[in-house]
């Protein structure tokens, strides 16, 4: 359902209105909290998106901001799966693997691509919030390792009066109607902020060199596909929605919970804790109960040429190895 039943549902057993602006926010504060919290517990059925990129090899780049952490990926032609790692297996003394057919996830940033031109910068909207948005941003400067600026969107474009050497922060006040463009002072976009988030966010991913075959072989050349879990918006009007259906008790329990650990209840709040892992291994219990999940542990035999000497069908099914 809708942010309006959790907030009225929430606030029922807590005492707080939601019509009130002030008792509002304070429901909008752990509405919020809690549904980071949930989303981050479990992969829920329908928070998995599927999407072809693509992407050349060897480089750095930025996926875009409706991309959370990505669960799975493979070659759009050939079906191979490309591994995940970490930044650290590249200094292991013996990487030669991950040369090939990996991604590595570099973390958070908050420009989509490198700041070109390094001087003053322009942010800009399609058009102007009925009331004008506040934006925030960081970095570093000539002189200066850290400044920071509010700018009151009241008109656009609006120009920072600091040169940046890089962003490290963008945020805005509110969500609102339009999306919020950060530009170069060449008008070359390096980053935004949706208008149903706080601040710019991109998850960062270097890409390995990659067996990329001649052009004209086959169209899917250099097209990955790409398993991610969407990112969590921030939950702001009646009508906003969760990002997948059906577990509105649960994200009550969780507001409770967050509510009884600030009043210093943690008894109560261990209970609601509990009543929420319980209800959501039980939706997902429930979702795939009809599924068909099969997880081989064995190679399969097709990717091999000659046997294996000594072990035979012992090593392939993987019974009574120990002692040989």
């Amino acid at each position: 359902m809708a942010l309006s039943y959790i907030l009225e549902q929430v606030g029922f057993k807590v005492g707080l209105n939601p019509k009130d602006s002030g008792q509002r926010a304070v429901l909008l504060r752990f509405a919020n909290t809690a549904a980071k919290e949930l989303y981050s517990t479990s992969d829920m059925a329908g928070c998995l998106e599927e999407q072809y990129f693509k992407i050349n090899a060897n480089q750095t780049i930025s996926l875009p901001e409706y991309v959370g952490q990505i669960r799975a990926m493979r070659e759009a032609w050939s079906h191979i799966a490309i591994k995940l790692s970490q930044m650290r297996p590249r200094y292991n003394q013996f990487n030669w693997p991950d040369e090939w057919r990996n991604w590595r996830i570099k973390g958070l940033q908050t420009l989509q691509t490198s700041l070109q031109n390094q001087s003053e910068l322009l942010v800009s909207a399609s058009g102007i919030e009925t009331v004008p948005a506040i934006v925030n941003i960081s970095g570093p400067s000539i002189g200066s390792a850290n400044v920071s600026e509010v700018i009151t969107l009241s008109s656009t474009p609006a120009q920072t009066l600091n040169a940046y050497l890089d962003v490290s922060s963008f945020t805005r006040n509110t969500v609102g109607q339009y999306d919020i463009i950060l530009s170069d002072i060449d008008g070359n976009q390096i980053s935004y902020i949706p208008n149903n988030k706080l601040k710019a966010q991109f998850q960062i991913i270097d890409i390995s060199t990659s067996p990329w075959f001649p052009a004209n072989v086959n169209p899917l050349l250099g097209w990955v596909e790409v398993l991610y879990k969407k990112s969590l918006p921030w939950f702001q009007n009646d009508n906003d929605e969760f990002p997948v259906q059906g577990y509105d008790e649960v994200w009550i329990c969780k507001c409770f919970q967050l509510w009884f650990e600030e009043q210093k209840d943690i008894q109560t709040a261990t209970s609601y804790y509990q009543k929420a892992i319980g209800l959501l291994a039980q939706i997902h219990e429930d979702a795939n109960r009809g599924t068909d999940d099969v997880v081989s542990l064995v190679e399969n035999p097709h990717d091999r040429i000659n046997h294996r000497v000594g072990f035979g069908r012992d090593w392939h099914f993987a019974y009574r190895i120990t002692g040989r």
